[in-house]
């Protein structure tokens, strides 16, 4: 196994790779952008504990995926917002409506949330065009071939690398959905608003402590059975089967992010030996 972590961002134009401290973004058009990573939580370690660092990674991982799609055309960030603007037309006056019609119940709740996961996919493939899947899956190959020590530089030996991986957010996502849709809401409209929003932070903080001890073990038994329908999501629906282009893309995003770790690496070294 690499010594540097390294995860990613799909887009319908290309793909961003980041690990702890740098990110790279190439799009298809053979621009690039890149730059350095810093969590709060490494100036502040007191705070890196159960629940609250979860809440504080969730708001960070908000902040740099809202920075990144400031970066992407004027074009798509207008067509990703119209259709976020559908998802939100669509589920939330469906959720009063539900409630109204066939009451609060857990059947009622949980079908609700698994119609929300699917129409944010839906909507999420029109905001930035069905190829966010390709990309996607180019990403999780090139993850997958460094991961396994495979040549970057080989468009065939990334392609033989599955396109499943378990740090995929789709993992995350699946485990969040299943914990909402646990949420039995209370009669009382007010005190269900209350409880409804410490719930959804609380499944939150549950989902990501859950993930985060749950990728430790990526081969387990435990991991394998309860990622299991994130990992049916990706295979089916999350990622499809890149070309050698897309291949290259998201190839290129990560060697130039495993560049910027190992010039980094230089520069300590020779702080250190000095």
């Amino acid at each position: 196994m690499s010594e540097i972590r390294v995860g990613g961002q799909a887009f319908g134009d290309g793909v961003l790779m980041r690990s702890k401290k740098y990110w790279a973004l190439v799009r298809e058009d053979g621009s690039t952008e890149f730059g350095s990573i810093t969590s709060w939580l490494d100036h502040h370690p007191k705070w890196n504990v159960f629940f609250i660092r979860s809440i504080i990674s969730f708001i960070e991982m908000i902040k740099f995926g809202f920075k990144t799609y400031t970066r992407m055309p004027a074009a798509n960030n207008r067509r990703l917002l119209f259709w976020m603007g559908v998802y939100a037309a669509i589920t939330l006056p469906l959720s009063f409506l539900l409630r109204g019609w066939l009451g609060g119940g857990i059947l009622v709740n949980a079908a609700f949330q698994f119609f929300c996961f699917v129409t944010a996919l839906w909507a999420l493939s029109r905001g930035m065009s069905g190829r966010v899947w390709s990309f996607h899956g180019a990403e999780h190959k090139a993850v997958n071939a460094y991961e396994q020590g495979k040549d970057l530089n080989d468009a065939g030996a990334i392609q033989s690398c599955s396109r499943v991986h378990p740090r995929c957010g789709t993992n995350l996502v699946f485990l969040l959905v299943v914990l909402m849709a646990l949420y039995f809401p209370y009669p009382e409209a007010k005190i269900n608003l209350l409880f409804s929003g410490f719930y959804t932070m609380f499944s939150l903080a549950i989902s990501l402590e859950l993930f985060r001890q749950l990728i430790r073990f990526p081969k387990s038994i435990v991991t394998r059975i309860v990622l299991f329908g994130g990992r049916l999501l990706q295979k089916f629906v999350t990622t499809k089967e890149p070309d050698d282009g897309q291949v290259a893309i998201a190839s290129k995003a990560l060697q130039l992010v495993l560049a910027l770790e190992s010039m980094d690496g230089a520069k300590t070294r020779y702080v250190v030996s000095n």
